[in-house]
């Protein structure tokens, strides 16, 4: 535990740093408190901390740098729970109210206004269920011998393909057959639908093996739907200055390993989960600061909004963004599925 002294101390020079980006000098802390506390008692206080591991610093005369225990206290004192402020909030509710009503477009939104609060990085996964069940089938005359299949499902998804056919057939006759389908193997997952033994015509039965094959796919599939916003902002950043941080990063992203790494890490159940530098589970995300939030139904259709700056990023902003949107897109979610109880 820090005394009180301490604990004002750090949670200026973390305030100044992320701030500034340079390392904050006892004379500015000073200052900051009106002095209220020397410089001659800020520099001792300081000393502390760089032994307790909260700070560092180059040598005894230089400023002090937030140490990733030291980011962790100061997100840990935040006084509340971070909210964005009111109008903020009415400005992104007013935004995404404009947005096309359909998951995909708030996703790609939720991404573009998070890393614009944040001038970070912003990913949101488009949600997704463990084991995606049938809504409807839908068939789309193109010619005498092919139809266009459309299987939607019930997390909101839809999957495409071209179906060729062994006989002719015209919209009528690709409606009665997706209507069939649907009254039979409606809500029931790509498995439930290959076992149901119902007595089919070879239309229909083409039909069946196209879309369990589809949704067969769709959950092998290891790339999720996602969007990302903000990199140019995050390389803006003083951190970035270096080249090689950022070739990192850019090669990270191209390869699908920081979205894959993230995913992993995101809490299944409640609020924003904040990881600073060390406490990320991959050594290639210690330089960073990363939040994550789970959105949606609870071991059902859910996605994942995150955050990932530098470890000086604003973790009010970040935190309060993030928590947002993540309750926005669990409405949207809840709304089109129903709650867990439903």
């Amino acid at each position: 535990m820090l005394s009180n002294r301490a604990a004002t101390v750090l949670n200026v020079l973390v305030s100044e740093y992320l701030r500034s980006a340079t390392p904050v000098a006892s004379e500015d802390i000073a200052r900051s408190l009106d002095h209220t506390i020397s410089p001659a008692t800020v520099r001792n206080t300081m000393s502390q901390l760089t032994e307790d591991g909260y700070i560092s610093r180059p040598h005894v005369s230089s400023g002090g740098v937030p140490s990733d225990l030291g980011y962790r206290y100061h997100v840990e004192s935040l006084p509340n729970t971070p909210e964005l402020p009111n109008e903020l909030r009415e400005s992104v509710d007013l935004d995404l109210a404009e947005t096309e009503p359909d998951i995909s477009a708030w996703s790609q939104r939720c991404a573009a206004i998070l890393s614009g609060i944040t001038d970070n990085l912003a990913i949101v996964t488009a949600p997704r269920a463990e084991s995606p069940r049938l809504k409807r089938i839908q068939l789309v005359f193109l010619q005498d011998f092919t139809a266009l299949l459309v299987v939607v499902l019930e997390e909101a998804r839809l999957l495409r393909r071209l179906l060729p056919l062994n006989q002719r057939v015209d919209q009528v006759q690709l409606d009665l057959a997706a209507n069939r389908m649907n009254e039979s193997l409606g809500v029931l997952d790509y498995s439930q639908m290959q076992s149901n033994h119902m007595e089919l015509n070879s239309l229909e039965e083409r039909v069946k093996e196209g879309s369990v094959s589809l949704m067969r796919e769709a959950v092998t599939a290891t790339a999720q739907e996602h969007y990302t916003d903000g990199l140019r902002l995050l390389l803006n950043q003083p951190e970035f200055s270096r080249g090689e941080l950022a070739r990192e990063l850019v090669q990270l992203m191209e390869e699908r390993i920081l979205l894959d790494r993230v995913l992993s890490a995101t809490p299944d159940t409640g609020g924003p989960a904040v990881f600073i530098g060390a406490e990320n589970q991959d050594e290639f995300l210690s330089p960073f600061g990363v939040i994550l939030c789970q959105y949606g139904v609870p071991h059902g259709v859910s996605g994942t909004i995150c955050v990932i700056g530098p470890k000086r990023m604003g973790y009010v902003a970040a935190i309060g963004g993030v928590r947002h949107l993540s309750e926005f897109m669990s409405q949207m979610v809840q709304g089109i599925h129903g709650s867990p109880a439903d």
